[in-house]
Parts: C-alpha cells; sequence; structure tokens
C-alpha cells in the first residue's frame, strides 16, 4: 500500500467501525421494540463501546500488567464481536426480506430471538477457534529440480503469533510441543511473532528455546516487529535463540535461506527485493522467507523458490476475508509461479480480537519433493 493512501484508507476503516456500531444500536432498537429514549441510550453505549478497542491499545502499550489481561482480552474482542454482530443482523434483515416477500408473517417475530441466539453460537464458536492450540497442517510441495538430498525436507512454519499476553504464551507453549512432535529439519517463524504487550523475559525465550529441529529456528521480521520497536524486536530474537534474517542470506545444509524485512513497512519495491535475489543466486535451491505475500511474480522472474509468507491469518474472522481478498491477490494456501511455489499461512495465533470464524489457525509442515 502506498503511503499517500494510507490515510483516506484509515479513514474509511474508522467510519466503517462506527457505522457498524450505529447499525447494532438500530437493529437491536427495531427488532425489540425500544422506545426513543432507551434506543438513544443504546447508541451512546455502542458509540462508547466503539472506543473501547483503541483506548485498549493505547493502554496496553503504555501499561503491562497481567492484572489487566482480561480488560485487554475483552477490548480487543469487542472489535471482532461488533463485526460478526454487524454481519448476522444484516443476514436477519435479509431473511425478514425474504419471509415478507414469501407472505409469511407468522415466522418474523421469532426471528430477532433466533438472531440472538445465532449469534450467541457463532461467538462461541470464534472463541474456541481463538483459543486453541493449532493443527499441525501436512503440505507437501513438489517442486522442479529439487537437490536429491532434499527430497522429503520437512520445514515447520510459524507466523502471526502475535505473543502479547499470557494466554498466548500458553498458546505458544502448545505450538512448540507440537511441532517438536512432527521433527521437522527446519523451524522457520515469518514474522509477527512478538506485539505490544510482553515483554521478552516472561516465558516467550524460554518456550522459543525449546523448539527443536535438526537445522535451529530462523526468523524474518513481520510488521509488528517494526511496531513493537525494531531494535527491541531484534534483540528479543537474538535472546530467543533465534537467527533473524532482515534483507539478508545464509547457507544451510544442501539450500540457501534468505529472510527479507517487511515490505511495506520498509517500504521495498519489486527492483529491491528482485536485486536482493539475484545478488545471493549461485545455483543452489533457496527458501525465502517473505511476511507479507507481495511481489510474487517478480520473485518467480528472478529463479526457482520456495516462499512462505503470512499477514493475511486468512481474514481471521469472516467477513473480514472479503477485505482482506482484495487487498491481497494471494490470500492463503499454495500457489505456483512458474517453477517457484508459494505458501501463504493462517496463521498460527490472532491479532487484535481472540476469535477465529471461518479461518482456522494452523501449523504448516511442509515437506519438499522432487517434481514428477
Amino acid at each position: 500500500m502506498k503511503q499517500h493512501h494510507f490515510l483516506p484508507v484509515f479513514l474509511a476503516l474508522i467510519a466503517f467501525y462506527i457505522g457498524l456500531h450505529f447499525y447494532a444500536a438500530r437493529w437491536l432498537s427495531r427488532s425489540f421494540g425500544f422506545g426513543p429514549q432507551a434506543a438513544s441510550w443504546l447508541r451512546v453505549a455502542l458509540l462508547a463501546a466503539a472506543f473501547l478497542s483503541p483506548f485498549t491499545m493505547f493502554l496496553k502499550r503504555q501499561y503491562h500488567t497481567p492484572l489487566l489481561e482480561a480488560f485487554y482480552a475483552a477490548g480487543y474482542a469487542w472489535m471482532g464481536v461488533i463485526l460478526i454482530a454487524a454481519f448476522v443482523f444484516l443476514v436477519s434483515d435479509l431473511a425478514a426480506f425474504v419471509l415478507r416477500r414469501l407472505e409469511l408473517p407468522a415466522a418474523a417475530p421469532h426471528l430477532p430471538r433466533l438472531t440472538l441466539a445465532a449469534l450467541a453460537a457463532i461467538l462461541a464458536w470464534a472463541l474456541y477457534g481463538g483459543l486453541r492450540t493449532p493443527d499441525l497442517k501436512e503440505i507437501a510441495v513438489p517442486l522442479k529440480n529439487l537437490p536429491a538430498a532434499l527430497d522429503g525436507f520437512r520445514i515447520a512454519q510459524i507466523s502471526d503469533m502475535h505473543v502479547d499476553s499470557g494466554w498466548k504464551l500458553r498458546q505458544f507453549n502448545g505450538i512448540v510441543a507440537r511441532i517438536n512432535a512432527a521433527k521437522p529439519d527446519l523451524v522457520l517463524i515469518t514474522g509477527d511473532l512478538i506485539d505490544p504487550g510482553l515483554t521478552c523475559r516472561e516465558g516467550l525465550g524460554e518456550a522459543a528455546h525449546r523448539l527443536k529441529s535438526r537445522l535451529g529456528t530462523y526468523g524474518s521480521l513481520g510488521n509488528h516487529e517494526y511496531y513493537y520497536g525494531l531494535d527491541k524486536a531484534m534483540g528479543c530474537y537474538q535472546g530467543f535463540g533465534i537467527k533473524l534474517l532482515k534483507n539478508e542470506a545464509l547457507d544451510l545444509e544442501g539450500l540457501k535461506l534468505i529472510g527479507l524485512g517487511d515490505i511495506h513497512t520498509e517500504n521495498l519495491q519489486p527492483q529491491d527485493v528482485t536485486a536482493l535475489l539475484e545478488k545471493h543466486r549461485d545455483g543452489k535451491f533457496t527458501v525465502l522467507m517473505n511476511h507479507q505475500p507481495v511481489y510474487y511474480k517478480e520473485i518467480a522472474e528472478t529463479g526457482d523458490y520456495l516462499v512462505l509468507s503470512g499477514h493475511t491469518h486468512r481474514g481471521q474472522l469472516f467477513p473480514f476475508h472479503l477485505f482482506t481478498r482484495l487487498a491481497y491477490k494471494y490470500f492463503y494456501g499454495l500457489y505456483r509461479i512458474k517453477d517457484s511455489a508459494f505458501y501463504v499461512t493462517s496463521g498460527a495465533g490472532t491479532w487484535g480480537p481472540p476469535l477465529r470464524w471461518l479461518s482456522s489457525s494452523e501449523i504448516p509442515v511442509l515437506t519438499l519433493r522432487a517434481a514428477k
């Protein structure tokens, strides 16, 4: 996203977010027959709730304490709750319109209560999706010209964990245990491991040190490492025992590993990325860590790669999928361009609301195979 486009997009998102609250207030007032005074108070209450999430973000950056974790979780969760609620209310309004057209008025009085019951069930489902330890996802990746020595090589990917609280740390401990049980050859962290709200000394380093693989753990930067504070984040990675690659390359056993800085935060252009790849091209099979799934066609033009990305969260919460798809052509899953393979993961954690709906978290384990 170009810098000069950021402000209007940001303002549009703010207007959309506040609009969700007014729509929810109107739906509840109309559906349950609230009087003018009660409807007015409901609008005021929901408008105040709209400011809870940004206030939570500010407070968490300034005052991190375990005593406030429940408050922080509620503030972040509200963003997801209002998005899902407005979507469910919209579906209810569409259902009411269809019932009227079908001349089935007897069903209409029950619709608001059924809608709230459905909303409660969806929110419980989303909360479970956000709090659960993600499953391993085994993915076979056939690759042309893969060296025979790398046939069967296994890479575990962790992306978008956003560890910023005690419960996220517990979730990360579960992820470490599952990866260790899978016995990968290599563990790669493709950005957004940490977020403001948790210091690097609070158990995260201990958990990261427990990650086991034959060739070790390596990482690249996501945009949230920059939000956390780039120097501080890089120090955290070093303390965790994770070798961080920032626009640099490293030779491992039979392959080359390259890690990019976050493309949009560093304002890297396609020619910057391709120049870096050309600089390190030496005929070895190359794995590229690129947090944001962009410049894929340009990357594929320079050679054969396996590229691992995240960032999109696969939308995290429906219907936010629709907006994420508009922003990122390569949204989720395995893509092929020329002889390169690109995998965009939905991520192992959550950002903001501790909720996932119609977008499961995952721990990809990619097995390299020689293409026949």
